[in-house]
C-alpha cells in the first residue's frame, strides 16, 4: 500500500564507502530481518543522531 504524498518525505542518494565486511553484515542482517538495505541505514542513523543529541542535551550549559 502507498503512503499518501503528504506522508512521504523527500530522499535524495548519498555514496559512502564502507569495508566489504561491514557490508557482508549488513546485507546479512537485514536479509534476515527482510529489510530493506536502505530503510536499516536510515534506521541507524536516526538512532545515532537522537543519542547524539541525548548526550548533548546531559551536559551542563555555562
Amino acid at each position: 500500500m502507498k503512503k499518501p504524498k503528504s506522508e512521504v518525505a523527500k530522499t535524495k542518494p548519498i555514496n559512502i564507502v564502507l569495508q566489504e565486511d561491514l557490508i557482508k553484515r549488513i546485507n546479512a542482517f537485514c536479509a534476515e530481518q527482510e529489510i530493506p538495505i536502505h530503510e536499516f541505514v536510515t534506521d541507524a542513523i536516526i538512532e545515532k543522531l537522537n543519542l547524539v543529541y541525548k548526550e548533548r542535551r546531559k551536559k551542563g550549559r555555562l
